[in-house]
């Protein structure tokens, strides 16, 4: 989450600061990792079956949500904008984007009952039935 600092400002250093994002499954999936390609092309719903035939399940933070936008520019190289074009032309084709949830509990909570359920967070996971396949460093 970008949080202003108000000492940055104060003495001129940058004033946002990011966390980390986890990209997370569920433990029961057979794959303990994942490339930035894998994950664009789940998200973009190009790859749609885990590698036992488990069918993916991409979950998504809200659009106004910081974690969502930096997965965006991080993972797509993109903007929400132009990604958001992206699935205006995929509607028209009858191809609906990834579900969201309301909060990180709820990504989690999803995540950890769908077994093919992919998502993010910011806050490192530490529940025992969510592995993280991928890690956004903080910049």
């Amino acid at each position: 989450m970008r949080r202003l600092l108000l000492a940055g400002c104060l003495f001129g250093l940058p004033a946002t600061v990011y966390a980390d994002i986890y990209v997370i499954a569920n433990k029961a999936l057979a794959v303990n990792e994942l490339s930035k390609d894998d994950i664009a092309a789940i998200y973009l719903l190009k790859k749609k079956h885990w590698e036992d035939d488990e069918p993916m399940v991409p979950i998504n933070l809200p659009v106004q949500s910081e974690a969502r936008n930096l997965f965006t520019e991080q993972v797509f190289d993109s903007t929400p904008e132009k990604l958001g074009g992206y699935w205006d032309k995929m509607l028209f084709k009858g191809i609906t984007p990834p579900l969201t949830q309301n909060s990180e509990q709820a990504v989690m909570l999803f995540v950890e009952r769908v077994k093919g359920a992919i998502g993010y967070v910011e806050s490192k996971p530490e529940n025992p039935n969510i592995k993280i396949v991928y890690k956004i460093a903080a910049h």
